[in-house]
């Protein structure tokens, strides 16, 4: 089978021309963007259209199914993806146009490049390949292109469509792939990052009503002044840091790639772990990977400087370590608000389950990664995000639910939800060839 990486960049800088952009409310979803994406999609892989059945699931939800032979014992493998992208912004703060796929500087820029279109033309593009040279799977695979993953959830996620879909269906999973992770370079090494786990998600908001009125007759404190105050409140009171499972695992991988008495502390991080405590704390990156982590992130009041504000509020962001829950922490924040405040849930979901290191699954893509770069590591790591992976870990009975890519990261790249998103234009056959290989793999893999 021979690699085309030219057509795979021309294939992807087609699906960069399409603003599927996703809103919080399903009514402003262009539909007809996603619409022509689809067309799109079947215009570019003619032998995935025509071997796999497709339906529309939900608003704009894409579900492939290719059914295998059966000769395999496996359960099915799903490869997922969203098809929306955050909104661009400003458009003359890019370098060039978000939605007309340039290639410049030996990147591919537009919105999506890497958020996660470049997933979506890889699984086609592999799959193509792979019809094209007669494969045949011995189990069954499934793709499946939610169409809201980047408004994290809350009602009519796709992804929670899609889940409760298969699961009427009777579907489980041996194997799920998502967006995230890939080949990174530490130091001088190589290291291949995979996300078994994600943190959990909750927006809250604390809000407080007030008679109003002129601001020349002020009352001891606004509804504002007492929203205020509750920020400084919420940010006073960080939830305890605790040391977990997925966090463990990362420290200890990373401890050869470090120096100095930080690599000498990860290497054994539940043994050092009151010396580690401060040390985390100080570091953004490893803080929110011990710790349910609050960020105040929306504010309002009155509309007019002069207004004293009938209802004001604040929203907070929540990433959930495992311990922690949506009920747990609403019950926490009600106890330290200030008298009148309400507390109110807008969306959330705990942390998933974490999925396994010791699978099939696993072992497989470790193989994949082995083979192709001779000497790296493997490093399982805990999402600091979200992805729409979470909503299968209750169909997939392997624990094998994984973030990661066959991609290789350098500074070339821009990043996702960034003014200037782009992709290295030399690697895109490196993330086919990941997926040709563990789709011909799956099925006879130990």
């Amino acid at each position: 089978m021979k690699l085309d990486n030219d057509l795979y960049v021309k294939h992807l800088q087609g699906m960069i021309k399409y603003p599927t952009v996703s809103s919080v409310d399903p009514e402003k979803i262009d539909t007809e963007a996603f619409l022509a994406f689809h067309k799109y999609l079947e215009e570019t892989y003619p032998l995935v259209h025509k071997t796999m059945t497709k339906e529309v699931f939900g608003k704009v939800g894409l579900l492939y199914h290719w059914k295998g032979t059966g000769k395999s014992d496996k359960l099915p493998l799903m490869l997922t993806a969203h098809q929306d992208v955050v909104p661009e912004g400003d458009h003359s703060m890019w370098k060039y146009p978000p939605y007309e796929g340039v290639i410049a500087e030996g990147c591919l820029w537009g919105r999506g490049s890497t958020d996660s279109k470049c997933n979506i033309q890889a699984y086609m593009d592999a799959l193509e390949a792979l019809i094209a040279d007669g494969f045949v799977p011995d189990y069954d695979i499934y793709l499946g292109f939610g169409y809201n993953e980047e408004i994290m959830g809350g009602p009519g996620a796709a992804g929670a469509i899609l889940s409760e879909l298969l699961k009427s269906r009777g579907i489980q999973l041996g194997l799920e792939i998502d967006e995230c992770g890939g080949i990174m370079q530490e130091g001088d090494k190589l290291v291949a990052q995979i996300f078994p786990s994600e943190k959990g998600y909750a927006d809250f908001e604390f809000s407080m009503k007030d008679p109003g009125g002129h601001s020349s007759q002020p009352g001891e404190h606004s509804s504002l002044g007492i929203i205020g105050k509750t920020a400084c409140i919420l940010e006073e009171n960080v939830l305890p840091q605790r040391l977990e499972a997925p966090a463990i695992e990362q420290m200890k991988a990373r401890a050869p790639f470090l120096t100095g008495e930080l690599a000498e502390l990860f290497k054994d991080p539940e043994a050092n772990w009151e010396t580690l405590k401060p040390i985390v704390a100080k570091d953004r990156s490893l803080n929110a990977m011990t710790r349910t982590t609050t960020a105040v992130t929306m504010a309002k009041g009155s509309d007019q400087a002069n207004i004293l504000p009938e209802r004001s509020w604040l929203v907070i962001n929540n990433r959930l370590l495992a311990g922690d829950t949506i009920e747990s922490l609403q019950a926490f924040y009600e106890s330290i608000v200030p008298e009148g405040v309400e507390v109110k849930l807008l969306k959330g979901h705990n942390m998933p389950t974490v999925s396994s290191t010791d699978t099939v699954g696993y072992r497989l893509i470790q193989s994949i990664v082995e083979k192709k770069y001779p000497g790296i590591t493997m490093m399982p790591s805990m999402l600091l995000g979200g992805t729409d992976a979470r909503y299968y870990c209750d169909i997939c009975p392997t624990h094998s639910v994984y973030r990661f890519t066959g991609l290789r990261y350098n500074s070339k790249w821009g990043g996702a939800h960034q003014v200037n998103e782009r992709i290295d234009t030399d690697i895109l056959a490196d993330n086919v060839e990941f997926y040709v290989e563990l789709i011909k793999g799956y099925g006879s893999a130990k």
